[in-house]
């Protein structure tokens, strides 16, 4: 492989450029090839199931809305406050009395008139009310089907086992209206127990005809060869557009929430499930194999066949196309290899404006801007080391003047004026940190001297009182900060929050593991209105850096400005800093500081 490599990198680049265009329209076109015939089928029946998917959804939505008429009436019986006394006058009813058929007849047309008012606006269902003392209401013909017999059903009995609110799904079964056995052959029943007075004495049944939810399956099989069914999570057909089919079985797990390829009719099908409200019913679609997936893998392989011709002709072009295109990129080596050899003056001749006439053009202007260029590099490296020179004749004065501090402030304090030998040791020390500025980072307790420093030559210079009160933990301590950021804060803390008191500024650092040092300075000066400390926060946090202008007036002429501005140069955006402040009462600033940099 190495040996072939070496021969590929001396062909010339026309060469390598005809084999490339090769490589990469014939391993692509092959590569999809082998794809679409044996890494898409899962693909293609994935598509196919979610296809399924959707078409058994939209049955589902008919569904629910069958069975949300079929829970608002069961609810509206249960518990509306009119039908419940209806119900209850019912149940009252002593079935020897002489007048129990006017009574009877009585209610039932109260209970009627009380149901029509829903029932007429939903799906027609049979709706039946037995009580403990055999008396019954139903709104359908006595004649069709005695509701008495409900009671010597199996299932009945498990209509005891229900809380008030919990219902049964019987499912699909023979219909029990005698009328309409041969137009209508099942039923979809669900019953429930009424409670009256923490006593169950009373059970609704609610039956609907399968044919209703046989509609949505036509509405969609028709367009297809598909079958759909709705089941009981034992695979047990409910309803079915075939109604022979209706109660038996289908011997697939109907449960499964994957897609499933399943052997049916001796024919290869697409098996997919959906859950069906209310109930732990399931609906299920069986799609032949071939419908969905066979026609694709057929129009996928004569897509690639038609592709393959046409790219063996678009191969034959681009070959002839890339020989005329590369003859100036040729021109160009043999100009790159005089360059090479020290001839300067080189230059490439094309004609026209194409992409590689125009590449010439630029090649030639940066051959030109090169030799400008070198000769402003010898200009500005003279101009560099005067530059060099004077800021260190520069640096004299600020040693000078630093050395005679510290003379004089030994010959004070050996004179035994300590006050005095004090400031100015402070003024030196200031001093010593303006001079030195190797290190761009230093440690926060070193940072800390200088502050202080600063705050006893202040107190001396305009006759303050300021105290200061710093609380910094051991880690905190000796975290890494960037040199004079805290300066020019408590220099506004004592210039700006001056109010003729003695005033405190207290200085919090605390660094425990966290993400962040937090540091926390607070005055008890003047401090400021909402709409100062809105003005104040729109030029430290929104001004550009074009905007900041260096201030004289300060001691180091760094600002809060360029304070955070700087920070969020070395840290980024994970640095915060926060101003906070009550007239009269004072200032504070907060800066939390990563403890890792961006």
């Amino acid at each position: 492989m190495e040996i072939l490599w070496k021969k590929v990198k001396q062909m010339s680049l026309r060469t390598r450029l005809i084999i490339s265009v090769i490589l990469c329209i014939l391993f692509p076109w092959v590569g999809t090839y082998i794809v679409s015939n044996y890494f898409t089928k899962d693909v293609l029946e994935q598509r196919a199931a979610t296809q399924s998917e959707d078409d058994l959804r939209m049955v589902e939505l008919g569904i629910k809305n069958i069975f949300d008429d079929m829970m608002y009436t069961s609810n509206y019986i249960q518990f509306d406050t009119n039908m419940n006394q209806l119900l209850k006058s019912h149940k009252l009813i002593d079935a020897n009395s002489p007048s129990v058929n006017q009574e009877v007849a009585l209610n039932y047309s109260k209970i009627s008139n009380e149901l029509s008012g829903i029932t007429d606006l939903l799906m027609p269902m049979y709706i039946t009310i037995l009580f403990n003392n055999d008396l019954f209401f139903t709104n359908y013909s006595q004649i069709d089907f005695n509701p008495l017999q409900f009671k010597e059903e199996p299932w009945f009995e498990k209509l005891d086992h229900l809380s008030f609110y919990q219902t049964y799904w019987l499912g699909a079964h023979p219909t029990y209206i005698n009328s309409e056995r041969n137009t209508y052959p099942h039923l979809i029943t669900i019953g429930r127990k009424i409670q009256r007075a923490n006593s169950f004495n009373s059970y609704l049944i609610i039956s609907l005809k399968e044919n209703e939810i046989k509609k949505l399956f036509s509405q969609i099989q028709s367009e297809k060869r598909a079958k759909f069914y709705l089941t009981n999570k034992s695979g047990e057909i409910y309803s079915s557009l075939n109604t022979d089919e209706v109660g038996t079985i289908l011997p697939y797990d109907v449960t499964n929430a994957d897609y499933q390829i399943v052997d049916y009719e001796d024919e290869k099908h697409l098996l997919v499930s959906y859950p069906v409200s209310y109930s732990n019913w399931r609906l299920v679609s069986l799609v032949p194999y071939n419908d969905t997936i066979g026609s694709i893998n057929r129009v996928t392989g004569t897509t690639i066949l038609i592709q393959g011709g046409f790219l063996v002709l678009f191969l034959l072009g681009l070959i002839m196309l890339v020989r005329e295109f590369t003859k100036p990129i040729m021109r160009l080596n043999l100009v790159t290899k005089a360059i090479k050899q020290g001839d300067l003056s080189a230059r490439i001749e094309l004609s026209g404006s194409n992409d590689v006439a125009q590449l010439g053009h630029s090649f030639n202007h940066m051959l030109d801007t090169i030799e400008e260029m070198i000769e402003q590099i010898k200009i500005q490296e003279e101009a560099k080391r005067k530059a060099e020179l004077d800021m260190l004749q520069a640096q004299i004065n600020p040693h000078f003047l630093f050395n005679v501090l510290n003379a004089i402030r030994l010959k004070i304090k050996m004179e035994g004026d300590t006050g005095s030998a004090s400031l100015i040791y402070s003024l030196s020390a200031l001093l010593r940190m303006t001079i030195n500025r190797n290190n761009a980072f230093i440690p926060l307790e070193e940072e800390l001297t200088t502050v202080k420093h600063y705050v006893d030559l202040m107190n001396f210079r305009h006759r303050h009182d300021v105290e200061l009160e710093i609380d910094v933990n051991e880690a905190a301590s000796h975290f890494q900060v960037p040199r004079f950021f805290l300066q020019p804060v408590i220099e506004n803390a004592i210039i700006h929050g001056h109010n003729n008191r003695k005033e405190t500024i207290k200085i919090f650092a605390n660094e425990q593991g966290n993400p962040f040092l937090e540091i926390i300075i607070t005055d008890n000066g003047k401090g400021m209105d909402k709409l100062k400390l809105e003005q104040l926060k729109a030029k430290v946090f929104q001004a550009n850096d074009s905007d900041y202008i260096k201030s004289n007036k300060s001691f180091n002429g760094i600002g809060v400005q360029n304070v955070y501005q700087r920070m969020k140069l070395i840290y980024g955006e994970a640095f915060q800093m926060r101003i906070d402040s009550i007239d009269g009462k004072g200032t504070t600033v907060t800066f939390q500081i990563p403890v890792h940099k961006e």
